[in-house]
């Protein structure tokens, strides 16, 4: 998405390589005692690159607060998002939410958009973007500038989970992105990229549907058939349930459990 200029300048960026170049002796240094990750695909990454032992890489699954984030939350406000947007209660809704565009793949989802066959499936993109601008014009190029909303950043997502009928996030890399999880604590059907590390939690088809970030056909078929109410529902209540065990004090426990070894170790 970055295209070879892109690529090509940060290849030459002294920032960059510094960074690398740290990334490098920070992993490599003998004093390396543990690398907490937030899913196994980071673990692999690290392992695969700067070959860590894998006894050192500790998972631990960011939490969700999923009576904060369920099913029904806030529905009158949720409500008054599609009316102000001029949405029909019955129309199919996908919410994409995150900053930084290019990175979560906005255009993805708007292609994909742009190719279903029902015509008035609306997407609702909560976030900002310095090239907010230029998506705008992609709407308007791609024939969907009617059906794609820019409402900016939020104070208060959770209405709009309310508001919509599934979340497409076709990210080309998220480590492991909280909205994924709110999403599906809120008892939404989740789409994402096979380059999000919610891949771990994810069985396409059950409690989500992936796919390759840059398959557009592919994310199109998955929201054509999420248009299905029954599909939404039964997809959106595994989600919910898989999610629920990921609690904030769950994380909370599995770090402070990581810290009493490391400890341990050290008094003995």
């Amino acid at each position: 998405a970055r295209g070879w200029r892109g690529t090509l300048g940060q290849s030459l960026s002294l920032y960059h390589r510094h960074k690398l170049a740290e990334e490098a002796r920070l992993y490599g240094s003998p004093k390396l005692r543990a690398v907490i990750c937030n899913s196994r695909m980071v673990a692999e990454e690290i392992r695969e690159e700067y070959g860590v032992d894998p006894a050192r890489l500790r998972v631990i699954y960011n939490g969700v607060d999923s009576a904060l984030f369920r099913p029904g939350m806030l529905r009158a406000e949720s409500l008054q998002v599609r009316a102000r947007l001029g949405i029909r209660p019955e129309v199919p809704v996908f919410l994409f939410v995150g900053s930084g565009f290019e990175r979560k793949n906005l255009a993805g989802a708007m292609r994909a958009l742009a190719q279903m066959s029902r015509p008035d499936t609306q997407l609702i993109v909560v976030g900002q973007d310095k090239q907010a601008g230029r998506y705008r014009a992609l709407a308007r190029r791609l024939g969907v500038a009617d059906r794609v909303h820019l409402v900016g950043r939020q104070a208060d997502v959770r209405p709009w989970y309310g508001a919509a009928d599934a979340l497409v996030l076709p990210t080309l890399y998220d480590p492991f992105a909280n909205v994924v999880l709110e999403a599906m604590a809120s008892g939404l059907p989740v789409i994402t990229s096979l380059k999000c590390g919610a891949v771990d939690l994810i069985d396409s088809g059950r409690n989500g549907l992936l796919c390759d970030a840059l398959d557009v056909p592919a994310l199109a078929a998955h929201m054509e058939h999420l248009c299905d109410r029954r599909a939404r529902e039964r997809i959106g209540e595994a989600g919910r349930e898989t999610v629920l065990p990921l609690s904030l004090d769950r994380m909370a426990g599995e770090l402070m459990a990581i810290y009493h070894d490391l400890l341990s170790i050290d008094a003995a």
